[in-house]
């Protein structure tokens, strides 16, 4: 059986219960995971802060071109989080519930692909 590979190490806490973002320690500016530098003070002196698990669907689209690991029609969105950062992401269930722009929207991990054996695991919003 295969392993389970995460996406983007550091891109959320160990127990996948949420996205880590980053946050200068210089100007206390929050920023999207991963970010290596602040984009208002230019200081690298940033530390990893759990990011809220609920926020509000600002826009999204539905793709209708494959990609590769994606087939047609999947959803992307950009979510707007308490800390005033938006984060793209697939979305998760807009067919069962369709999206609306300001809807509640919650952050999940798990399995976006199989490769060579392998679950790729990310994450994803989904509507509440």
């Amino acid at each position: 059986m295969g392993q389970k590979l995460i996406i983007g190490k550091g891109l959320f806490t160990d127990n996948g219960d949420a996205l880590l973002g980053r946050k200068c320690r210089a100007c206390n500016r929050i920023l999207p995971p991963l970010t290596e530098m602040c984009y208002q003070c230019f200081s690298s002196d940033l530390e990893s802060i759990p990011l809220s698990k609920k926020g509000k669907l600002f826009s999204y689209t539905i793709v209708h071109v494959p990609v590769k690991n994606f087939q047609p029609p999947y959803a992307i969105g950009w979510i707007e989080l308490p800390e005033g950062i938006t984060i793209t992401s697939p979305i998760k269930g807009w067919q069962e519930k369709p999206l609306e722009i300001g809807m509640d929207m919650e952050f999940i991990v798990e399995k976006l692909w199989e490769e060579n054996g392998n679950e790729v695991i990310g994450y994803k919003f989904q509507p509440v």
